[in-house]
């Protein structure tokens, strides 16, 4: 079975990003989210959407399945656009953890 060499760091972060939006929650609530805040949990979900398209591309080369980073890409934009689409981005993330984790190949006959 293959594997990429980052697949258990890329699932890693996708779980870090969750625990991260959701303490996200806290701070919106807790009436001390400023810009610079705002700007610090964005760059954590960019850069989320970043490595995960990474992974999709390598998925592909590696002909692996690219369930795991796709949902990675969504799940990590969602929260990128807005702080509102929390709660389906940290859902998406574990759903996208769980898929790269568990990685195979593709199905398709060449």
């Amino acid at each position: 079975m293959k594997k990429t060499k980052f697949d258990l760091w890329i699932g890693g972060i996708n779980l870090f990003n969750c625990i991260f939006f959701i303490a996200s929650w806290f701070a919106i609530f807790g009436a001390t989210f400023t810009t610079r805040m705002a700007m610090f949990y964005y760059l954590f979900a960019w850069a989320g959407v970043i490595i995960n398209a990474i992974a999709v591309v390598q998925a592909h080369n590696l002909k692996i399945s690219l369930v795991g980073p796709i949902l990675g890409v969504i799940g990590n934009a969602l929260y990128g656009f807005t702080a509102a689409l929390a709660l389906p981005a940290v859902i998406i993330n574990i759903v996208s953890s769980f898929f790269i984790f568990m990685q195979h190949d593709n199905k398709k006959k060449e």
